[in-house]
């Protein structure tokens, strides 16, 4: 196998690895909308404000990672509402809802796996290039005759350490 044969061997591989990669990504879930949540909580009376130490601490965090000559309250650059306004994450303020921290927990379980399905591809399909690289030509030729699916990265591993 000259090296345009493996050059095309390992595109494919790439190419089919990309595919599975983007169909998992397709699958990731979104973080659900704190506002909504938040908003919610507003029109059921249920939301709780943090103590006011606990908001101090937090504004005093900020200007104690502000940096100099930058309006560090609101990191408006602009506009009349610069000196008005104060930028605070809703955790610095609010207690966030259980149902929205439920549904994080949720999001992130379901996320984790996959990106470690997508992590272990990436993974593989890196060792598999360079075991394509640096198989022999009988080798290669010989996967090529047994793999029917070239985009199995499992198979094609496998079958690759089997033959070395």
């Amino acid at each position: 196998m000259n090296q345009v044969q493996r050059k095309f061997l390992i595109e494919r591989i790439q190419s089919e690895t990309k595919d599975k990669i983007e169909m998992l990504r397709k699958t990731l879930w979104e973080y659900p909308n704190r506002s909504s949540y938040v908003f919610q909580a507003i029109m059921s009376n249920t939301l709780v404000i943090k103590p006011k130490e606990v908001i101090l601490a937090a504004i005093k965090r900020k200007a104690l990672n502000a940096r100099e000559g930058e309006n560090w309250l609101s990191e408006d650059r602009m506009g009349c509402e610069k000196e008005r306004t104060i930028k605070l994450f809703t955790e610095d303020v609010f207690e966030l809802p259980q149902a929205l921290l439920d549904r994080i927990n949720e999001v992130e379980a379901h996320n984790a796996v996959i990106k470690q399905a997508i992590d272990e591809l990436k993974m593989r399909l890196k060792t598999i290039e360079v075991r394509v690289q640096l198989a022999s030509d009988k080798t290669l030729q010989n996967l090529i005759n047994e793999v029917d699916d070239m985009g199995d990265l499992k198979l094609i591993d496998t079958n690759i350490k089997r033959l070395n």
